[in-house]
C-alpha cells in the first residue's frame, strides 16, 4: 500500500521532467553552435540504450555509458560519429588507454622497483625465461593500439574533408587552416597535426582515464545510488524542472561517495622536503590518499551515505569542500575535469528526466539487493549489480525513442 502513492508521484513528476531533457538538448545545441560542434545525439542515445536493458548487469551499463562518452571524445577531435551499437575505434582506444590504467598503479611492474630494467634489449620481453620484462611486451601492444587509432582516424577525417563530407572537429579545422596558410602538403606539418590530434585524443581521454573513466565511474555510481536510495532518486526527479542545479549536487556527491581514483596519481618530489616532521628525500614517490580526504567526517558527515543535500546551498549553511581532489592536486590536476563533470551532469540529467531505477526482482519474486562495494583498482567502479530500468511515462518513451 505504501508503494502505490510513491508510484503515482513518480509518474506525475515524469511529465514535468521532459522539459529538463529538452533543456539538456537545447544547451548542447547552443554549446555546439559556439564551438561549431554538437554532440547532442550522443546524450540522446544514452537513455534510449539504457531503456532496452531491464534487470541488466553492470557490464552492460559500463559498455553503454563508456561508448556514449567515447563518442564525445572522438566527435570533438576527429568529427567522427561512432556506431552506438559498438565501434572499433572506441574499443581500440580503450585497449590503448589500458596502459594508463595499468601503469598508473605504482608497483604493478617490476620495473617500478628496478628502473634499470628499462634498458634491457626489447627482445628480452619475448623471452619467457627472463623475469620482469612483461612490461615491454605490454608497452609494444599498447603503443600499437594508440598508433592505430591515431593513424586510422586521421586518415578517415582527411579523406572525408577532401570529399566535402566531414563535420567540424579539431582535425578538420586545423587542416582547413593549413590549406589557407599554404602548408597543407607539408609532411612535417601534417605529422605535427597528426600527433597533436593523437595527444588531444589521449588528453581529452584522460577522458578515457581521468575523463571517460571518471564520467563512466561517476554515472555508474549515481545509477547505483538511485537503486539503493530511492528517496534520493525521487527527490532529484521532483527538483529537475524547478531547480536544475540540483543535478550538480548529485554529481558532487557521486564524486565524494566513490572517489574515482582512490589513491590519486603518484607524484615524485622534485627536491627534498619536510612535511609535518616527516623527511621526504628528493625523488620520493608520493601518493595522495584521495579516498581518505573525501571521507573526512569533519568535512563530510556520514561520508558513506549518499546525500546530495550536503552540497545544496542554504541560508547560513557552510558547504563542504567541492570534491575536486578526485581530479588531482596543484599544477598536475586533470585538464579534462571540466568536460568530465559536464558530461556526467548531462548524462545524469538525461537519465533522471526519462528513466526510473529500482531493485531487480529474481525469478521467484525475491528482491535482489545490490552491493554498495566498489573495486579497489586504480580506477574504482561499482561491483557488478542488477537493477530494473523503466521509462517514467509514455511521453518519456516517445522522447527517447525519437518519436518526439
Amino acid at each position: 500500500m505504501l508503494m502505490f502513492p510513491f508510484l503515482i508521484f513518480v509518474e506525475h513528476i515524469a511529465e514535468c521532467s521532459i522539459n529538463t531533457f529538452n533543456l539538456v538538448r537545447f544547451r548542447l545545441t547552443i554549446l555546439g553552435k559556439r564551438r561549431r560542434l554538437s554532440c547532442s545525439s550522443s546524450f540522446s542515445n544514452l537513455p534510449m540504450t539504457l531503456n532496452t536493458t531491464f534487470a541488466s548487469e553492470l557490464g552492460v551499463f559500463s559498455w553503454v555509458v563508456f561508448h556514449n562518452n567515447g563518442s564525445i571524445i572522438i566527435k570533438t577531435v576527429y568529427g567522427y560519429d561512432i556506431d552506438p551499437s559498438g565501434d572499433p575505434f572506441v574499443d581500440l582506444g580503450d585497449r590503448g588507454m589500458e596502459s594508463v590504467r595499468r601503469a598508473a598503479n605504482v608497483g604493478s611492474f617490476l620495473v617500478d622497483y628496478i628502473p634499470s630494467l628499462k634498458y634491457l634489449p626489447r627482445k628480452a620481453s619475448h623471452s619467457f625465461w627472463f623475469p620482469g620484462t612483461q612490461f615491454m611486451k605490454l608497452a609494444e601492444d599498447w603503443t600499437a593500439c594508440v598508433n592505430d587509432v591515431k593513424e586510422m582516424l586521421f586518415k578517415l577525417t582527411s579523406e572525408q574533408l577532401a570529399n566535402g563530407i566531414t563535420s567540424t572537429s579539431f582535425v578538420s579545422e586545423s587542416l582547413e587552416k593549413m590549406k589557407e596558410a599554404g602548408i597543407f602538403n607539408s609532411e612535417t606539418d601534417l605529422e605535427i597535426l597528426k600527433n597533436a590530434a593523437g595527444v588531444a585524443f589521449a588528453a581529452v581521454a584522460l577522458l578515457i582515464v581521468a575523463g571517460a573513466d571518471t564520467t563512466v565511474s561517476t554515472v555508474l555510481a549515481a545509477m547505483l545510488a538511485f537503486v539503493l536510495y530511492l528517496g534520493v532518486q525521487a527527490k532529484a526527479q521532483a527538483k529537475l524542472d524547478i531547480v536544475p542545479s540540483y543535478i550538480e549536487t548529485i554529481v558532487s556527491e557521486a564524486l565524494q561517495w566513490n572517489p574515482i581514483v582512490p589513491l590519486g596519481v603518484a607524484h615524485a618530489a622534485l627536491k627534498e622536503d619536510i612535511y609535518r616532521g616527516y623527511y621526504i628525500p628528493a625523488g620520493t614517490t608520493v601518493i595522495g590518499n584521495v579516498w581518505t580526504i573525501l571521507h573526512d567526517e569533519k568535512d563530510y558527515p556520514d561520508p558513506l551515505a549518499f546525500n546530495p543535500d550536503r552540497f545544496m546551498p542554504e541560508d547560513g549553511k557552510e558547504l563542504p569542500p567541492e570534491p575536486t581532489t578526485t581530479f588531482g592536486f596543484g599544477r598536475r590536476i586533470c585538464l579534462g575535469r571540466y568536460l568530465a563533470v559536464n558530461s556526467a551532469w548531462i548524462a545524469i540529467a538525461s537519465i533522471l528526466s526519462t528513466l526510473t531505477f529500482s531493485k531487480a526482482v529474481g525469478p521467484a519474486g525475491q528482491v535482489i539487493e545490490p552491493s554498495d562495494v566498489f573495486t579497489d583498482a586504480f580506477i574504482s567502479f561499482p561491483l557488478p549489480f542488477k537493477c530494473t530500468i523503466k521509462t517514467r511515462s509514455a511521453q518519456a518513451e516517445e522522447l527517447i525513442s525519437g518519436r518526439l
